[in-house]
């Protein structure tokens, strides 16, 4: 019951009114065609009549309607003669759209979301994908939201949603996510080398991770002023002075960060060649003195009598008297000597025999009678 008209309605409703319109049932009849069915719950006649709109133009008779998949086009029905109350159209879905949330600068750490949405019906399906290099887009999720609670700088890079229903599937242009992180550590490189020969150049290089890119600036220990500015850092012409540790500073609006020590040397010009000869000369001098003191104790060995075997020694040789005796009437010179004639050598094993051997002489008389 209602009261006048602009009043509120007062007391219970007497009628209770349900309305149900016609529905758009989608079925996969085969790998590239659909089948659409008309239906509706109410109590309709025994044979009702449907008729089929594509893109709300007339086009076909009947209970069902077949259609290839990946179609674009929207189908909807009706009962024949009736204008009003046919069914919601149906369609595949539209091309995605992606919303990023926050929409003001992404950085490292920091919570964002990114939304796809399709305008579809029956409801679509969301898929999400990330673009790495040239490679196959990798899936990340099925859900209509992809969500970064802490987002590093590894997720920056290219991403996409796929919206998908029975009656087809789309693709989202591809969103970039740029994270903002300040720079890592440095390194330091240094051509050619760290010892470096005065009047030499010397070239430092610095090297770090940011984004956006960072900006360089040089030092050397215990120093407050800055030696250069820029990722290359050159001496011309090293001197001792130069000798010592530097670094470098890489600083971007989202930090800063210092490289470790790098140390660099000088030697005087010629050094490493005067050194390089000095080790060549040395080198040479205890070659000769080796092979000199190895041919003398060659010539000493060769010039060296063989020995002897222990068991073939020469004995001492033994003495041997000769006795010269004469009588007593005679006054002739008594001749005494100790005669050790010359031997063949013997072995030690042979028994020599003792030689004595006695002289008599007389005088004349005594040899008469």
């Amino acid at each position: 019951m209602t009261n006048e008209p602009g009043e509120k309605y007062t007391g219970s409703p007497g009628v209770t009114l349900s309305v149900t319109g016609l529905q758009v049932q989608v079925r996969r009849s085969a790998s590239t065609w659909l089948e659409l069915t008309c239906h509706s719950s109410c109590v309709l006649s025994d044979r009702p009549e449907y008729v089929w709109y594509k893109n709300e133009e007339n086009i076909k008779r009947g209970s069902s309607l077949p259609v290839s998949s990946g179609s674009t086009d929207r189908y909807s029905c009706n009962l024949r003669g009736s204008y009003s109350h046919g069914s919601p159209a149906v369609y595949g879905p539209q091309r995605p759209s992606v919303s990023v949330s926050p929409s003001a600068e992404m950085l490292e750490g920091g919570s964002v979301t990114l939304t796809c949405s399709a305008d579809a019906n029956p409801a679509a399906s969301y898929t999400w994908y990330k673009q790495d290099g040239t490679s196959d887009p990798r899936l990340l999720s099925e859900e209509p939201q992809l969500v970064f609670s802490s987002i590093q700088s590894s997720d920056s890079g290219n991403y996409s949603c796929t919206a998908e229903n029975q009656l087809g599937r789309k693709t989202s242009e591809f969103i970039s996510i740029d994270v903002k992180y300040g720079p890592q550590r440095p390194s330091v490189s240094v051509s050619p080398s760290a010892e470096m020969l005065e009047g030499d150049s010397v070239t430092l290089t610095c090297s770090t991770d940011a984004n956006p890119a960072a900006n360089y600036t040089w030092y050397k220990e215990h120093e407050d002023s800055p030696r250069a500015s820029g990722q290359i850092f050159t001496i011309t012409d090293f001197t001792a002075e130069h000798s010592g540790n530097y670094y470098c500073e890489a600083q971007n609006e989202m930090g800063r960060s210092n490289s470790t020590l790098l140390r660099i040397t000088s030697s005087e010009k010629g050094g490493s060649s005067w050194s390089k000869t000095t080790a060549v000369a040395f080198t040479s001098v205890i070659l000769l003195v080796i092979i000199i003191l190895a041919a003398f104790l060659l010539i000493r060995k060769r010039s060296r009598p063989a020995e002897r075997p222990d068991n073939n020694e020469i004995p001492p040789a033994e003495p041997c008297y000769a006795t010269v005796s004469f009588s007593r009437n005679q006054e002739d010179l008594l001749l005494y000597s100790n005669v050790s004639p010359a031997r063949p050598h013997r072995r030690k094993e042979e028994v020599e025999e003792v030689l004595y051997s006695g002289v008599n002489f007389e005088s004349s008389g005594a040899a008469s009678e």
